[in-house]
């Protein structure tokens, strides 16, 4: 395996992006399509270029192995450079803290940034506790 050199402070110019619902009957009601257009508008202002078709998921944060979630992360760990995943509201991307020592170590190592379009929030390796 090839070891990926990241450079922590170089400035995030790729994303990818995240849409969650939890099953299918909130799928009807709490559209993925409009998560994904809010999104990509969100990265597009902020000149961050998509990697990859938006990760648009029907499953639950809180219950059981989330397959898609843990594919979403490792297209992640495989890039070169500093990625955002970009999600409409927290709670789209977890709601339990089963992920987040994975996420929070790839924060600390400047390989991802968290970019919460509701919130206004990005968190990067230099965020402060407030924030976190």
């Amino acid at each position: 395996m090839t070891k990926i050199n990241y450079d922590p402070d170089e400035e995030c110019k790729q994303c990818v992006i995240f849409a969650r619902v939890s099953s299918e009957e909130q799928k009807r009601g709490a559209s993925l399509d409009a998560q994904i257009k809010t999104v990509r508008d969100y990265c597009n202002m902020k000149n961050l270029k998509l990697l990859i078709k938006p990760f648009d998921i029907v499953e639950s944060s809180t219950h059981g192995y989330r397959e898609r979630f843990y594919q979403m992360l490792d297209f992640v760990k495989q890039q070169t450079h500093k990625t955002a995943i970009c999600v409409n509201c927290i709670d789209r991307l977890q709601r339990s803290y089963k992920e987040y020592n994975e996420l929070d170590m790839l924060r600390l190592a400047g390989r991802i940034e968290l970019h919460f379009y509701k919130e206004g929030l990005i968190l990067h390796k230099d965020s402060n506790s407030a924030d976190i």
